[in-house]
């Protein structure tokens, strides 16, 4: 770890490890928005060109020239996460590291040792759990656990992007870990026991379509999630109580700003509600790192739980 490194530091400048669509389009912009100037980008285009930000091909490199409080975010596909994030980790840098962070149990507590001993913050980006409208959930959920009777999540996009590292062909680049993370991680922040989660199908008979049934039942709340592939987009918490009152929110697993629509139904009455949500992206990189601290053992915990779920569930899939 180099020496002088101020606890308590926020970043000068940021580095992204990987610049495709969504570096692009909402990590650039985002950073820039809040102050964070990126100075560096790793990539592996060679014609690649940003205006005003060093490319480089290799990490070393970037370790290198950079500032030494550089900020370095790992936006490459999961499966090489875990070499990206060693080389930073073991040269005492900050990471933020796009979802799923890892895939692997003992390359997670590998990065969380050299971490804890180098004083590197280590965070995965779950940007939904910014949102003011996915903290009144959580607040319900834990609130009113003894009362609820189901908890159902949609998950569903219409295609998978072109050129995406989601081939399925690891529990890295598959759907299930891309998209089954944000919900069993909205689980962990409720304390729900994930180990009463399994897999009920992964495929739609009717359609072809790649799509995950998980489901669970945890003291009396039964627990529906459903990810994958379908022919419209849906983002749906939905929560039923034992006298029938029902809430749901969409879109929910979601960082962008905008509208977020509340519906609450209690026998024939129905309420509606709009919030309207910053950029969750900016909210994010706006925390100082010294707050962040204050949680990051406790997010480490939380990814650990939910890698380890993810994991068995894959094997049930056939992943490796």
């Amino acid at each position: 770890m180099e020496k002088g490194v101020n606890i308590n530091r926020s970043w000068e400048s940021a580095c992204i490890v990987g610049y495709g669509t969504h570096a692009e389009l909402k990590l650039l912009p985002s950073l820039k928005n809040v102050g964070i100037n990126v100075d560096g980008i790793i990539s592996s285009k060679p014609d690649l060109r940003v205006n005003g930000t060093k490319i480089f091909s290799k990490i070393e490199d970037a370790l290198r020239f950079l500032p030494k409080n550089t900020l370095y975010i790992i936006s490459s596909p999961p499966d090489i996460h875990y070499q990206q994030a060693k080389i930073l980790v073991d040269a005492g840098k900050d990471i933020f590291i796009e979802k799923p962070a890892f895939t692997s149990l003992s390359d997670l507590n590998d990065i969380v040792n050299v971490a804890e001993k180098n004083d590197s913050l280590v965070v995965e980006m779950l940007m939904y759990l910014e949102s003011l409208a996915v903290k009144k959930i959580i607040k319900i959920l834990k609130e009113k656990k003894k009362y609820l009777r189901n908890i159902h999540l949609q998950f569903f996009i219409p295609s998978i992007p072109k050129n995406s590292f989601r081939d399925e062909s690891t529990l890295g680049c598959s759907l299930l870990s891309d998209m089954g993370c944000y919900p069993l991680s909205l689980l962990t922040h409720i304390g729900y026991d994930l180990s009463k989660l399994g897999l009920v199908c992964n495929k739609d008979n009717q359609t072809e379509f790649i799509r995950f049934c998980i489901e669970g039942l945890y003291n009396h709340t039964s627990i529906n999630i459903q990810i994958g592939i379908s022919n419209d987009y849906k983002n749906k918490i939905t929560i039923k109580f034992e006298d029938n009152h029902e809430i749901t929110c969409e879109p929910f697993f979601y960082g962008r700003d905008g509208e977020r629509k509340f519906i609450e139904s209690r026998n024939d009455l129905i309420k509606e509600e709009i919030v309207f949500e910053k950029n969750a992206y900016e909210l994010m990189f706006s925390r100082s790192r010294s707050d962040w601290m204050k949680i990051h053992k406790n997010k480490l915990d939380k990814l650990k739980y939910v890698t380890e779920t993810m994991i068995g569930l894959g094997e049930q899939v056939g992943y490796k």
